[in-house]
């Protein structure tokens, strides 16, 4: 497995569960898997250990599909398939819009 290409997410810190949490992306070949990842650490570590620390944790999911969830990125021609709405839908929304913006009464 090579992973050509990696992206993290902005890394956050969670105080409530005392990690660092973000969502990292490896592309293999064509493909996109991410992952969650959380990070159990001190809130003063150093952002340069953390952000390894986090992505050896995506690669380990990714090399031994550990992770409960692993997605992949949907293929750019199937994201630009037309969102079709009945009718009763799309009067709904026009509707409700309307109302929202005070332009028709209720």
């Amino acid at each position: 497995m090579t992973t050509q290409k990696t992206r993290i997410s902005q890394i956050t810190y969670n105080p409530a569960r005392r990690c660092f949490e973000a969502s990292v992306t490896l592309f293999d070949g064509e493909q996109a898997y991410t992952y969650p990842i959380s990070m159990p650490a001190p809130l003063d570590s150093a952002y340069s250990d953390i952000s390894k620390a986090v992505l050896e944790r995506a690669r380990r999911k990714h090399e031994k599909a550990l992770g409960p969830i692993r997605s992949t990125r949907l293929a750019e021609d199937a994201l630009a398939m037309p969102i079709v709405l009945p009718p009763s839908v799309r009067e709904a929304t026009v509707g409700l819009w309307d109302r929202l913006l005070n332009h028709r009464a209720a």
